[in-house]
């Protein structure tokens, strides 16, 4: 059974495209095209459901078409448009130019955010990246924006993050 540990969420499907089961997925951050994923996972009635890709294509800037096996006609997409679609974080693990392993933004959930004076801002309880600017709310109801470019520190055993950031209420 897949876990959520396993998974990172990359997108929903919107709704299908034509006839023959043709999904489209409104993305919300870019790990698909550096991913080398032969499944999507589908969040299904409170479960992690692999589907193979048979193929996927670019729709615009923020959408990509799926193919799906098993799913052929407008019927069988129709059940699926409106699910949450993830990737095997094995799939897309990338590395730095240290060997390091890359952390996608939703990974930083759970971490504790440090400002550049070192002052805690709270742990990071949720990572919205549905626009161009990526934002993590805090448990002191604070939003940040995520950037590579703020980061000042990032401590991956003991959960750590420091940027060079205010916040927003």
């Amino acid at each position: 059974m897949i876990t959520q540990e396993e998974v990172v969420s990359i997108g929903r499907l919107t709704r299908l495209h034509g006839k023959k089961g043709e999904l489209q997925c409104l993305l919300s951050n870019d790990l698909l095209y550096d991913a080398d994923a032969a499944f999507v996972i589908l969040l299904l009635d409170g479960l992690f459901v692999p589907f193979r890709i048979v193929e996927w294509r670019d729709k615009g800037a923020e959408s990509v078409l799926f193919t799906l096996q098993g799913v052929s006609t407008e019927e069988q997409a129709l059940r699926l448009a409106g699910a949450e679609v993830f990737l095997l974080r094995k799939d897309c693990a990338a590395t730095g130019e240290n060997g390091e392993e890359m952390l996608a933004w939703q990974d930083l959930v759970g971490y504790r955010l440090f400002d550049a004076e070192g002052a805690d801002m709270g742990e990071i309880v949720e990572v919205d990246e549905s626009t161009a600017n990526t934002l993590c709310r805090t448990d002191k109801g604070l939003l940040f924006p995520l950037h590579e470019d703020l980061i000042l520190r990032l401590d991956t055993r003991g959960k750590e993050i420091a940027q060079n950031v205010q916040s927003y209420a």
